[in-house]
């Protein structure tokens, strides 16, 4: 209850796993009802059949780019749902459930132009300033103004292209990675493993054959457990 009276008091910020314009449409008229407006909602691949309706409520959405027919409830989602939404005045995200997609939703957000249109910068705020308006942390997010956190990326071409590469990773301002020097360091162990294998080679000591070892594996591994028996208990 006092998450609910949170909520009427406009102090708990409400996101809803949705799909099906139904489910959509009934929550919106319920939270009209105790005018209470909702966060966004999510994954939402319906959200093009009542994208007016999700504007002039002041829903965001925060939807998959291209997935569907993948259960009952998403067989109308369409690659198009985000580019309507957008066209329709809602602020809108792209997400993944998937670890994999989520590793490079800037291709997730370039589906966008390529379905629907939408305008290259436009679209790439699908993935940066849009999901931090959705979480209520844009002024430290999501985009590169003065006094934001410098959380960001340097590419060597669009962000949008799967041909550009990640040049440099920058959080809180801090250089994390540089392609650059990765590629010096990449050089340096390179040239030391060399170095190491060319002192194994004129040790002149006997190689060991693939998966021989010269200690017995019940040497390398005690047995004994030091909470049976004060230690003195093997196994």
């Amino acid at each position: 209850l006092d998450a609910l009276l949170e909520i009427l008091n406009h102090k708990r910020w409400i996101h809803c796993h949705s799909y099906r314009q139904d489910e959509i449409l009934a929550l919106i008229r319920t939270l009209d009802d105790f005018k209470v407006r909702i966060g966004t909602f999510q994954h939402i691949l319906e959200g093009y059949k009542v994208a007016d309706a999700m504007a002039k409520h002041g829903a965001m959405g925060s939807a998959f780019s291209d997935w569907w027919a993948y259960k009952f409830e998403v067989y109308d989602a369409i690659p198009y749902n985000g580019a309507l939404m957008h066209q329709a005045g809602v602020v809108v995200s792209f997400n993944s459930d998937d670890r994999e997609l989520a590793r490079h939703l800037n291709h997730e957000a370039a589906k966008a132009t390529k379905y629907g249109g939408v305008p290259p910068q436009e679209a790439l705020k699908f993935v940066t300033l849009n999901p931090a308006r959705q979480l209520r942390i844009d002024q430290y997010v999501g985009s590169i103004e003065p006094k934001k956190d410098a959380d960001l990326v340097v590419w060597s071409g669009s962000p949008l292209s799967i041909l550009s590469r990640c040049e440099q990773t920058w959080i809180d301002g801090r250089k994390y990675f540089d392609r650059a020097a990765d590629q010096q360091q990449r050089l340096k162990a390179q040239q030391m493993r060399a170095v190491l294998i060319q002192k194994i080679l004129n040790s002149g000591e006997t190689m060991l054959a693939p998966g021989e070892a010269k200690t017995p594996e019940s040497e390398l591994w005690p047995r004994d457990d030091i909470f049976c028996d004060h230690g003195h208990h093997q196994h």
